[in-house]
């Protein structure tokens, strides 16, 4: 359990520093921009499913973001 919550705090530090939109990655996960706001305040957490959906949204996202340096 610890390290599903550390995993997703880290998870929320990328998003948080990033452009993604809560509204886009709630349309992803099928879950409300609400759901997503409720997970960054840390009052409700994601499941482990969710967590792997996220990942897999974020790395989609960053494989599709061009790089600064090139």
């Amino acid at each position: 359990m610890l390290k599903e919550l550390e995993e997703w705090r880290k998870l929320h530090d990328f998003y948080k520093y990033s452009d993604y939109l809560t509204k886009d990655l709630a349309n992803f996960l099928n879950v409300s921009p609400r759901t997503i706001q409720r997970w960054i305040k840390g009052s409700a957490k994601p499941s482990e499913e969710k967590i792997e959906q996220i990942k897999i949204y974020l790395l989609g996202r960053a494989k599709n973001t061009p790089s600064l340096s090139g």
